[in-house]
């Protein structure tokens, strides 16, 4: 039997500063900063809990379930600790607040890789997060390269929550994206351009809009 108590005590010994909301133990707020708290409940576990990031307004944020993915691939027959959940989305939000996320050095070194047996043709990559980090390519089925645009179909890809975004190059050697590239950011949030001659000084990240995004490698 799942003990509520238990998940609550993991929580307070890294987050003495939770609080109880209306007195449960299984339904908390805790503090990222300031203004910017987390609230969640738990009374359901093993099912997903209710997670939100709020503001003191009580404003939420947006598309925080695509980003986190211990929601997105939760199992109520083998779930996470509550508290290994709120770890994942701490780490997501003070990434967020300094405008970068994080991804692995060996995906990025595979990227590259590609980019350089694809020239001069455009190499086209979807990216899977999990747990905060940036860590696999998945080549999109029905690709069709050239020497001046990559072009796939959305609707073939089989549905995963834990896609993130996409990488692409730019054979021109010019990272900033295209009208029909910013097309393709609607599809997700982080997004990746390299340009020739695929080094690390031709990789820049985008949002979904096409503003610029730092990133991080990590091991």
């Amino acid at each position: 039997m799942i003990n509520l108590e238990e998940q609550y005590q993991k929580i307070l010994e890294r987050f003495p500063n939770a609080i109880l909301v209306n007195d449960y133990i299984f339904h908390m707020r805790i503090p990222f900063k300031k203004d910017v708290f987390l609230d969640i409940n738990f009374f359901n576990y093993p099912k997903k809990p209710t997670v939100s990031l709020m503001n003191i307004k009580g404003q939420s944020f947006d598309n925080l379930e695509m980003m986190v993915s211990s929601l997105k691939n939760w199992k109520k027959k083998n779930p996470i600790d509550i508290i290994e959940l709120i770890i994942e989305v701490q780490k997501i939000f003070e990434h967020l607040q300094t405008n970068e996320v994080l991804i692995k050095s060996e995906l990025i070194n595979g990227i590259l890789g590609l980019c350089k047996d694809q020239h001069p043709k455009e190499m086209l990559g979807l990216l899977r997060m999990e747990k905060g980090i940036i860590s696999e390519f998945i080549l999109p089925p029905g690709v069709l390269r050239s020497t001046n645009n990559t072009i796939f179909n959305p609707s073939r890809m089989p549905l995963d929550t834990s896609i993130i975004g996409s990488v692409h190059s730019h054979p021109s050697g010019n990272p900033i994206p295209s009208f029909a590239d910013l097309k393709v950011f609607r599809n997700g949030y982080i997004h990746f351009i390299v340009g020739y001659p695929y080094d690390y000084s031709s990789i820049k990240c985008y949002d979904q809009i096409g503003n610029k995004i730092n990133f991080k490698l990590v091991d």
